[in-house]
């Protein structure tokens, strides 16, 4: 094979294939070169969902000393009980009658994560210097000793190497979060495979190759940073390797050596997007991501039309390299080319703000050709969504769906972030995106520059009062990216940077940290405590307003079901935390804890309204009117079916 391409872990974008290895694929493909594709971080999950593994975590379930090892226990047991069922929904998509496909998913969700809680893999970094030196050490380390999810990884990583047998290897890292795994998985082949060429690219690349070229461990294993979009550098490279061209024509990257020595891009790629084809999916195992649905992603565009939101690394990069988008006709026949060579028919567009009126094209011209697709959407509330009809036709052409960010309703603040809205745009954006039954996922941000206490309760009320017009994808807090405006000029708007390089990051809120840069304060402005306790607050009353459960301490909020049942029997899944972890109120009154893994909830139930069995499945029973009402609520949150009470003999006992 002549390259190697992965994608390492650990990410949150197990929903579908990230799109960096499919376009890189098929460009390469299309040039004459054979390429090999493995997604490690959704292989990785697989071989997570491991019998002999989760086995030892619900061993502990009766010994567990505290409450969060009791929970962990208690979510290693459900998943065991339910393990070859999971296992052949998230691999083949065979069917799940008794979870359910959402609730598999779930499951193997929480499993995999489960398994990978003290694992090097999933650690959070302060700093360059100890991500560095943490790299080095697990690289020489035997494998043996390492923990079980490294160990897997070096599995996978020796299977593919195997299988391709290649001339050279590319990795993609998209997230900060994959930066360690990726620098361990390049001193592994280097240590395996001493003169296998290596690069490094995508957009952890694109933002930190100045500080990943003066790191040992990178040095020591990589060849190639690639600062570009890849796809016309990997071609070069491939010729370059196969001895067809002199490595001064391989645009785009910037070569290293083990002695420190950098020498940047003699060029710039000058391939367009509308010359890029449709993603090559051939080889990615397509079905077996963690999706109750199996969905496929394209993008319609390079970089961002608007581009100038000032906290924004991506958009930001467009100003001086040019915005490029295709053509409809070029759209319609990427979306076309990936229904016809994968049978899906679900595609989700992951540009960083979509083009809604040449989607909208796009979408019409595959419709003349016979083609029916469903379709998501990352945007703005775009102004064009104030049309109704606009709202409507984009569904009647298969939107279902569109990932917005939300950061508030401030025009002050909307206009020194340089969003390019109008806050007094989106109530009737929302009216029109519910009417026409296209799902709306924020990501609301907080931390706003010198955003005032009266101005960030405003944002939540809004929410409060459109709560069932949307889901919340993410919460998170503002950071100060590399290659961002903001951090170009910070004094501009109001900014301190600190100057300690240690990492900031949003730990308390996101996967693995979520988005990295520089740690910073706001002249006049909260601090980050204060900031990220409003955050917080508001992440409380999105969910109390949602009417969906809460956490232990506090009755499910979900609406109650007729108070004429007074039992209700839980599901397999649902699991009762044994009485040494109750709950005593100030007046003395006991509760006791119901677990549910897989929505990762713990419910509170005072036992002088709920009894339950002391056998596991039994059901609850309610012993007064608010016991009922309780018991609807847990219905409604999906613990479990509401049934009339058992004949004595069934009934539990305190």
């Amino acid at each position: 094979m002549d390259l190697l391409l992965l994608f390492p872990p650990l990410t949150e974008a197990t929903l579908f294939p990230y799109l960096s290895l499919p376009y890189l694929a098929g460009h390469v493909r299309r040039s004459g070169y054979s390429a090999h594709q493995v997604d490690l971080s959704i292989e990785l999950v697989h071989r997570l969902l491991d019998g002999p593994a989760l086995t030892q975590v619900a061993d502990a379930l009766d010994e567990a000393a505290d409450l969060p090892a009791w929970y962990r226990a208690a979510v290693a047991d459900a998943a065991l009980q339910h393990l070859g069922e999971v296992r052949d929904f998230v691999l083949t998509k065979d069917p799940a009658p008794r979870l359910g496909p959402v609730r598999a998913v779930r499951m193997a969700r929480q499993a995999a994560q489960l398994l990978l809680r003290d694992s090097a893999l999933s650690h959070v970094w302060d700093d360059f210097d100890s991500l560095d030196r943490s790299v080095l050490r697990l690289s020489e380390s035997p494998v043996g000793s390492l923990d079980f999810a490294t160990r897997n990884l070096h599995v996978l990583l020796t299977e593919a190497l195997d299988e391709s047998a290649p001339r050279a290897v590319g990795i993609s890292v998209a997230f900060f979060s994959q930066l360690a795994p990726a620098l361990l998985i390049a001193r592994w082949i280097r240590l395996r495979h001493p003169g296998l060429p290596i690069c490094l690219g995508g957009q952890q690349v694109m933002l930190r190759h100045d500080e990943l070229a003066a790191m040992p461990s990178v040095r020591a294993a990589v060849d190639a940073l690639c600062v570009t979009a890849g796809e016309e550098p990997l071609e070069r490279w491939l010729s370059h390797v196969t001895g067809k061209t002199p490595r001064s024509e391989v645009p785009g990257m910037r070569w290293l050596s083990p002695e420190g020595g950098a020498t940047a891009p003699t060029r710039q790629p000058t391939l367009r997007f509308k010359d890029v084809g449709a993603p090559d999916y051939g080889g990615l195992k397509v079905h077996s991501y963690l999706n109750d649905t199996v969905v496929l992603s394209m993008v319609s565009c390079v970089g961002c039309y608007w581009g100038r939101c000032i906290f924004c690394s991506y958009g930001n990069r467009s100003l001086g390299r040019g915005y490029q988008q295709a053509s409809p006709r070029q759209l319609a026949d990427a979306i076309r080319h990936i229904v016809e060579s994968t049978g899906i028919d679900f595609v989700t567009v992951v540009d960083e703000n979509t083009n809604l009126r040449l989607l909208a094209r796009a979408m019409r011209l595959v419709r003349e050709s016979g083609l029916r697709v469903r379709f998501n959407t990352r945007n703005r509330l775009e102004p064009i969504l104030l049309d109704p009809a606009f709202c409507k036709e984009l569904a009647e052409l298969g939107c279902e769906g569109m990932a917005v960010g939300y950061e508030g309703v401030t025009q002050r603040l909307l206009d020194k972030l340089d969003k390019g809205v109008d806050a007094a745009d989106f109530q009737a954006i929302l009216d029109n995106l519910a009417a026409a039954d296209i799902r709306v996922n924020l990501s609301v941000m907080g931390g706003l520059l010198d955003e005032t206490e009266e101005e960030a309760e405003e944002s939540l009320r809004f929410l409060e009062r459109n709560r069932e017009k949307f889901a919340v994808d993410a919460f998170e807090l503002m950071v100060v990216e590399p290659e961002t405006l903001l951090l170009a000029d910070p004094q501009r708007y109001g900014v301190v940077l600190d100057s300690d390089m240690s990492f900031a990051d949003n730990r308390e809120l996101n996967y693995l940290g979520g988005r990295v840069g520089r740690r910073h304060a706001v002249v006049g402005g909260p601090e980050r405590p204060e900031m990220l306790q409003r955050l917080k607050s508001g992440m409380r009353r999105i969910s109390a307003a949602a009417g969906g459960p809460t956490g232990a301490g506090g009755p499910p909020g979900a609406v109650g079901a007729p108070a004429k049942h007074s039992a209700l029997r839980p599901h397999p899944w649902i699991r009762s935390a044994p009485e040494r972890f109750d709950l005593r109120g100030p007046g003395g009154g006991a509760s006791s804890l119901l677990a549910d893994p897989v929505r990762e909830q713990v419910y509170s139930l005072p036992k002088g309204h709920v009894t339950r069995s002391a056998a596991p499945g039994g059901p609850l029973i309610a012993t007064s009117a608010h016991g009922r009402s309780l018991l609807g609520r847990l219905a409604a949150a999906d613990v479990g079916a509401l049934c009339d009470v058992p004949p004595p003999a069934m009934r539990p006992t305190r």
